[in-house]
Order: C-alpha cells, then sequence, then structure tokens
C-alpha cells in the first residue's frame, strides 16, 4: 500500500483548457478530508514542470513522497524526467511519481488503468501501490508512451501549435489531413534485436505503451513493464492510400497489413538519410540519428491497487 504523507502536485494551468487546474484543485481538496497533505505548484511555461519536480525531490526536509504531474503526457514526461534519473542516487527515498489525467492526450494513465475521476484519482494517491513501470530514453531523454519518426512525428509537431479546439485523437486526425498533403516519405535505417531494416516508412514508432496521441492503438501489444519496445513499422504508401491506412490505424486494425511491421527490441538505432524530428509524449525529444531504448523498472509510480 502506499504509505503517502505528503503529496506535490504540479499542474500546467492550461492543460485541457484550464480542466487541469480544477481538477488539481479537486484532488487536492480530496486528499485533504483523507489525511494527506497535498500542495498545487502551477507552471507557465515548458520545462518548468521538471524542474519544480526536481528541486522538491532534492530538498531533504520538505520532500513529498509523491510528485504528481496534472495535464497531459507531456507534463508527465517532465515530471518522468526529474525522478527517473534521482531514483538511482536516492533509492526508496526519492519520491514516487502520480498521475493525474487532464490533458489533451492521456495515454500513459490509459495504459496504467489510472481513472479520470478526481475522487477516484485522489483514492489511488492516498491509498494506491507503489511499483515500478519501464520508461523509454531517446538518447538521454526519457519518455512514458511512444517515440515516433515520420509523418506521425510531423502531425505531432502541426497539433502542438495549432490554434483549434480540438483534442486526442480529433486533433490528431485534423492535423494529419493537413500534414498528409505535403508529407515525402523518408529513408530510415533501424537496427535492434531483430536484424536490421533499411527503407523508405511512413513512419517508425517505438511503444512503450500501447497508444499515444489520445488513444491511437500504434501497438496493441506494447505494456511498460516488460522491458521491451514494440516497433511499428509503415512502408512508405502514396498520398492516396495514406488516409485510409491512418484510419485503419486510429481503429486498431492494421496489425495484419502486409505494409506493417511489428517487431520487438529493448534498443533501437534510427538513421535517416535526411535528418528527421522524434516526438514522443507530444513533444519534440530529439533528432535523428538516435538510440532509443527502453529503461526497464526505471520510476516507481502510485498506481490503483490490484493494478
Amino acid at each position: 500500500m502506499s504509505t503517502a504523507r505528503s503529496i506535490l502536485i504540479i499542474v500546467n494551468p492550461t492543460s485541457g483548457r484550464g480542466r487541469a487546474l480544477r481538477m488539481a484543485e479537486t484532488v487536492a481538496e480530496d486528499l485533504g478530508r483523507r489525511g494527506v497533505t497535498a500542495t498545487v505548484m502551477q507552471t507557465s511555461a515548458r520545462g518548468e514542470a521538471e524542474r519544480i519536480a526536481r528541486e522538491a525531490s532534492l530538498d531533504e526536509v520538505g520532500r513529498p513522497s509523491c510528485v504528481a504531474g496534472c495535464g497531459g503526457d507531456g507534463t508527465m514526461q517532465e515530471v518522468a524526467n526529474a525522478l527517473a534519473p534521482l531514483g538511482a542516487s536516492l533509492g526508496e527515498a526519492c519520491p514516487a511519481m502520480g498521475v493525474i489525467p487532464a490533458g489533451r492526450c492521456n495515454d500513459l494513465a490509459r495504459a496504467l488503468g489510472i481513472s479520470k475521476s478526481s475522487a477516484a484519482v485522489a483514492e489511488m494517491l492516498a491509498t494506491g501501490e507503489v511499483r515500478r513501470i519501464d520508461l523509454g530514453r531517446v538518447n538521454d531523454r526519457y519518455f512514458c508512451t511512444v517515440a515516433t519518426a515520420g509523418v506521425d512525428a510531423e502531425v505531432s509537431s502541426y497539433v502542438d501549435t495549432m490554434n483549434v479546439p480540438l483534442r486526442g485523437t480529433a486533433a490528431y486526425l485534423f492535423g494529419a489531413v493537413r500534414v498528409l498533403a505535403r508529407y515525402r516519405p523518408r529513408k530510415v535505417r533501424l537496427s535492434g534485436a531483430f536484424g536490421e531494416i533499411e527503407q523508405r516508412v511512413f513512419l517508425a514508432s517505438s511503444a512503450n505503451t500501447a497508444s499515444y496521441g489520445g488513444a491511437i492503438p500504434i501497438a496493441p501489444d506494447a505494456v511498460p513493464t516488460d522491458g521491451q519496445l514494440d516497433l511499428c513499422v509503415i512502408n512508405a504508401v502514396s498520398k492516396f492510400r495514406a488516409l485510409g491506412l491512418m484510419l485503419t490505424v486510429l481503429r486498431g486494425r492494421h496489425r495484419n497489413r502486409s505494409d506493417v511491421r511489428f517487431v520487438r527490441t529493448a534498443r533501437l538505432v534510427i538513421e535517416s538519410d535526411e535528418p528527421m524530428e522524434l516526438w514522443a509524449d507530444g513533444e519534440r525529444v530529439g533528432s535523428t540519428p538516435a538510440t532509443i531504448e527502453a529503461v526497464p523498472k526505471a520510476v516507481r509510480i502510485v498506481l490503483p491497487t490490484g493494478r
């Protein structure tokens, strides 16, 4: 069982168009009624959640027992990048990570069976079980869900800056329609436990969780507890076929297509004939060439009892 004494909730107040801040405050109030001290801190820029989580974890006097991110997968990535490296030096003294799903995309929460209900989240943070899960890592940057190169990375980049009131899969699909008109498949070389793949690709996604982008089931068998990444490679296709293929992916029906390949590996080297951006958790995490790897049991995390 969790022995939570105090919980720091780090919230992106703009996430979910303000819903994250309301949820953070509601969860904090509920925790207070349960006798758990909860403090809410707001971020105002990218990188602040990571900084706040790191500084709180290094505070020997006021260190919380749990640092919870409240927002989408990007917020969770920042918290994970603070806690995972500190776990090696602080051990069990390092705060556990908490997940309060309230953003545009909440695929880590989905993979872990974490409810969007504020009451259920408060119950989990107060009484849940602390377990370890895997993270992915691109060079020295950790990620929680899926790291990807290709059309979906370009869609992520587009969605990150678009100013339309869409969330999750709807936002991704809107971005895909806009990006497909100009997308040009790149030649890549992928090396891992499976051997080597060298070809032009529509996308290459390295999955720690089954879904990304707001419940898009890119790698249905991926789980964040097996020490592996599930790699989904989709061959270069014509623009005419591309939209239909993406609709197939959105429904999770791409497993048996001849132009789709799934392999597993703990470590992947990705190179390309031209630089390609790499995105994970809705954030840019690097560019090719890069090494992507699974980091087993990288972070302690509070989960619902019985998960």
